[in-house]
């Protein structure tokens, strides 16, 4: 009977703590603490949002790449090509990108991919659909250019008269 009650405390024993570590809830955190060169994060599962930026780029057979972007700092999250198709805006000068939120395991160096920080997601949700940006045209900024020009054109003419000049004498 102890011999029975010793083994079930030795599997109790390293089961627990295994289950305990699959349990474990995911951090919620920001790029710009990811990204951070103390974030103690790495290897663990985390979440974050922000906007897609750039374009999805090709990662390998059946993956792809997204740069996402929050607080100024972009981060690569390494993902399978049909959770990138969720995303449908990317943001650039004319459009804000789709905002989502990444579930995944972040790597501080990952030695699957060079050495890179990334996250290798393990989920993705699109929160916010991206849309075109309203980029109205500042017509006050021609006139300080015009002005810009007009002065560097007299003041290229006052040289070149005064060496002109300096060469009759």
């Amino acid at each position: 009977m102890r011999f029975l009650v010793a083994v079930l405390f030795a599997v109790a024993v390293a089961v627990v703590p295994a289950q305990a570590a699959a349990l474990r809830t995911p951090v919620t955190t920001g790029v710009v603490e990811l990204t951070g060169s103390e974030s103690g994060l790495d290897g663990e599962t985390v979440v974050f949002e922000g906007e897609v930026v750039s374009e999805l780029l090709a990662g390998g057979p059946g993956h792809g790449w997204l740069n996402v972007l929050d607080g100024g700092m972009a981060l690569g999250v390494w993902l399978p090509n049909e959770m990138a198709r969720e995303v449908r805006t990317f943001g650039d000068w004319k459009s804000s990108g789709d905002v989502v939120r990444v579930t995944g395991t972040f790597n501080q160096v990952c030695a699957e991919h060079g050495g890179d920080m990334d996250v290798h997601a393990t989920a993705l949700v699109v929160l916010d659909r991206g849309e075109e940006r309203s980029r109205p045209v500042s017509y006050w900024k021609f006139a300080i250019v015009a002005g810009g020009a007009l002065v560097a054109l007299f003041g290229y003419r006052r040289l070149r008269r005064a060496e002109q000049e300096g060469l009759d004498a």
